[in-house]
């Protein structure tokens, strides 16, 4: 009511309420941030959908949100395109954190991974403690997409892969986090106070209620990993969770996956492209949806005004 009467668009005014949403949380999560030396406490604002395939759009919005929530605390949400990517570097050059989501192939995650390093290797600060990442590794609407291929190919040895696909793959992502966050050139910016990006897996939902409730949660547990959750999976993992390292018992076994279901003809970037673009629609539908009810609210706001 207060920035419809000032005047304010109704995109000026999202962004003002989610701004003031943002830097609440941050407060709120302030002490942890602290006490963790930034390891931990942080929160996500994302980016306009609509930028996404904008790196110069992106990367001044990242800019503008950054400087307007004022914290340590915040993760600028940047969804995981090619010219999203691009955009990334130049926002971790400037020493603003970066949460990297809509990942669901592991040539994109690695291709996530290269930002942040050349980002970091071109921040002009001295350290670069202060600056950190995630990158949201997608798990279970991959199997949602490879299932439904693999029902398509119908043999034996297809439908024996049913459910296998997706925590093959995150597998194989946190053996490439290993090599890629070691060796010379990850010395060098360590040296210089640099954090790995953590990877995070997002997607945990079980949405095949044939699998079991804890299935992804169980299969993807590993050190300096993040594991989002919904509410209804937290009390699952709670009631009946095997807390263990499962992310890397089984490195071959996934390793053999991952190819078997490659040389069944199937594309796994192919997959990766489908999904990203499937949910980065769906991302903006729901930005068009928020936006939408604020104008029909300023409407009836105007009415209002107007019969007074």
């Amino acid at each position: 009511r207060e920035l419809v009467g000032a005047g304010k668009d109704i995109e000026s005014a999202y962004w003002e309420l989610v701004v003031k949403d943002i830097q609440d949380t941050c407060k709120l999560l302030e002490p942890i941030y602290n006490e963790t030396d930034g390891e931990d406490g942080h929160v996500s604002l994302a980016i306009s959908p609509k930028l996404a395939n904008d790196t110069k759009g992106t990367t001044e919005a990242a800019k503008w949100l950054h400087n307007m929530v004022g914290s340590p605390c915040v993760y600028m949400k940047i969804p995981a395109t090619d010219e999203s990517i691009s955009s990334m570097k130049e926002v971790i050059s400037l020493g603003i954190s970066v949460n990297a989501t809509l990942i669901f192939c592991l040539p994109k995650y690695e291709a996530v991974i290269d930002a942040y390093l050349d980002g970091l290797e071109s921040c002009g600060m001295t350290d670069l403690s202060k600056v950190s990442s995630a990158a949201a590794f997608y798990i279970s609407r991959v199997d949602v997409t490879l299932d439904k291929k693999l029902e398509q190919i119908g043999t034996t040895e297809a439908l024996d892969l049913k459910g296998k696909g997706a925590v093959a793959q995150a597998v194989l992502a946190y053996q490439l986090y290993q090599k890629k966050f070691s060796g010379p050139r990850w010395e060098r910016l360590e040296n210089r106070g640099a954090k790995k990006q953590r990877l995070m897996w997002a997607s945990t939902n079980v949405k095949n209620p044939s699998y079991p409730d804890t299935f992804y949660v169980n299969s993807v547990i590993g050190p300096h990993t993040i594991s989002t959750f919904s509410v209804q999976a937290l009390h699952a993992f709670m009631d009946h969770g095997i807390l263990s390292r499962t992310l890397d018992a089984k490195v071959s076994e996934a390793q053999d996956i991952y190819n078997e279901i490659e040389k069944l003809g199937i594309d796994w970037s192919s997959v990766g492209s489908q999904l990203e673009h499937e949910v980065l629609d769906s991302f903006t539908k729901s930005f068009d949806n928020v936006l939408e009810c604020m104008q029909k609210k300023a409407m009836n706001i105007y009415s209002f005004q107007k019969h007074v």
